[in-house]
C-alpha cells in the first residue's frame, strides 16, 4: 500500500516541477517585456532631447536585449509546459532557470518594498524629469 502511494507521488512531482517552472518563466517574461517598454515609451522624448543620442541607443540595445530575454523565457516557459511528463527533466538549462528564479524574486522584492515605503507601483510610477 505505501508503494502504491509512493510511486504516485514520484509520478505528479514532474508535472507540478514543470507547471512551477512555467509559472515562474511566464512572470520573468512579462516582467521583461512591459518593465522595459513602459520605461522607454515614456522616457523617449527625455532621451531623445539630448544633442548626444547615444544615450537613445545605449537604452534601444537594452530594450532590444530584454526583447530576445522575453523571447528565450517565453520558450523556456512553453518547453516546461510541454516536458513536465518527461521522467529525464525539463531539458532547459539551470543558467537559466537560476537567473529568472533570482532576477523574479528581486523583482518581486524591489516592488513590494518599494510599494511598501511610498505607496506607489515601482516603475510604473516614474516620470521623467
Amino acid at each position: 500500500m505505501e508503494t502504491v502511494s509512493k510511486n504516485i507521488d514520484l509520478k505528479k512531482a514532474p508535472k507540478l516541477k514543470g507547471i512551477g517552472w512555467g509559472i515562474i518563466f511566464f512572470f520573468t517574461s512579462i516582467i521583461y517585456s512591459t518593465i522595459p517598454s513602459f520605461l522607454i515609451i515614456r522616457y523617449w522624448v527625455w532621451l531623445n532631447s539630448f544633442p548626444i543620442y547615444t544615450l537613445s541607443l545605449f537604452m534601444l540595445f537594452l530594450w532590444i536585449v530584454a526583447i530576445i530575454l522575453v523571447l528565450i523565457y517565453i520558450v523556456a516557459m512553453i518547453r516546461a509546459f510541454k516536458q513536465r511528463n518527461n521522467p529525464e527533466g525539463l531539458g532547459i538549462p539551470s543558467g537559466v532557470k537560476g537567473f529568472g528564479l533570482v532576477s523574479t524574486l528581486i523583482i518581486f522584492g524591489f516592488m513590494l518594498i518599494w510599494y511598501l515605503i511610498f505607496n506607489q507601483i515601482a516603475f510604473f510610477s516614474m516620470v521623467p524629469p
